[in-house]
């Protein structure tokens, strides 16, 4: 986060003078996109400072506060601080208002400073998407690994006792793999929440992977969460909600009953690496939820970030 930039008492603050100035104009012509961001603000007291935004709402119009301050003095450390000339309100809605000293507008740099002001607004704002989807991610992260554990457990029961049959495996171990399935589907869930609530509440931290796996998980992460993948993905989950209403409705001894049985013994294995694949997507859809509709950032989010 730039010096010139900074959070305090849930207000974000830029302190601008002519050296900003110049640095601005220097980042955004190398710009390809207008929403590159360029200014990263910490993700933690972005969300604080959301959260005390949700807070006021009950009382007050809750709105986030972006104070401009402008000095012809380059040392931003200057200890006389000078009065603020530019104030933008940001509502969870969406809307803004903003407020400039008439001064400011005689400033021989005005049009800088107005310019520098609108693009750092437009950096900030962007941010707090992010800032939400990084934080349901988080808050959900148990929760998808309980379900991808105890799908993973449903789904490939069938397949491993298939295995075990090629292999020929002794028969109390076939009768394991497929008797004690739903044991444990349930208790695989379980045990992910009893450590995840252990970690959280001592304000444990698990033990680093060695840093070539944790390439080659990034790596198989982002291919599974590629393009082709997700695409995948949604075609086979779409064909297997079809296929089971369809199953629901169809005569078992029906030609059609049977191909989608068949269907279902190879599509069913992928369903977990498909939940993976539409992590993002979910993730994504969940924050837009959230952004998008003031109650629930009201009446959940501000609550848990508080």
């Amino acid at each position: 986060m730039p010096d010139w930039l900074a959070i305090v008492d849930d207000e974000i603050s830029l302190q601008l003078n002519p050296r900003v100035l110049a640095q601005i104009d220097r980042d955004t012509q190398s710009l390809a996109d207008n929403n590159e961001i360029i200014y990263r603000v910490n993700s933690q007291e972005l969300l604080q400072v959301l959260a005390s935004s949700v807070g006021m709402a009950a009382q007050k119009q809750g709105a986030i506060a972006i104070w401009t301050y402008y000095t012809d003095n380059v040392d931003i450390l200057s200890e006389t601080k000078p009065s603020p000339i530019l104030r933008t309100l940001m509502n969870i809605d969406g809307d803004l208002s903003q407020k400039v000293c008439q001064d400011v507008l005689k400033h021989p740099q005005a049009d800088r400073i107005l310019k520098a002001h609108s693009f750092l607004v437009s950096q900030i704002s962007q941010q707090f998407m992010t800032a939400i989807m990084d934080y349901v991610e988080v808050k959900l992260r148990p929760f998808a690994i309980a379900t991808v554990s105890f799908v993973t457990t449903i789904t490939w029961c069938e397949p491993l006792q298939n295995i075990g049959k090629r292999l020929n495996l002794p028969d109390y171990l076939n009768i394991f793999l497929t008797s004690q399935c739903w044991q444990i589907a349930i208790a695989a869930p379980i045990v992910v929440f009893m450590i995840w609530w252990i970690f959280a509440r001592l304000n444990l931290t698990l033990p680093t992977m060695p840093k070539l796996g944790q390439k080659f998980f990034a790596k198989l992460l982002q291919l599974l969460e590629g393009k082709i993948f997700r695409l995948v993905a949604i075609v086979v989950v779409i064909t297997l909600f079809i296929g089971w209403i369809t199953l629901k409705l169809t005569n078992p001894a029906s030609n059609v009953y049977n191909l989608i049985i068949k269907l279902e013994a190879y599509l069913e294995p992928y369903l977990p690496i498909a939940i993976i694949s539409l992590r993002k997507w979910i993730v994504s859809g969940l924050g837009t939820i959230f952004f998008r509709y003031p109650f629930f950032v009201k009446l959940i989010f501000g609550r848990f970030v508080r």
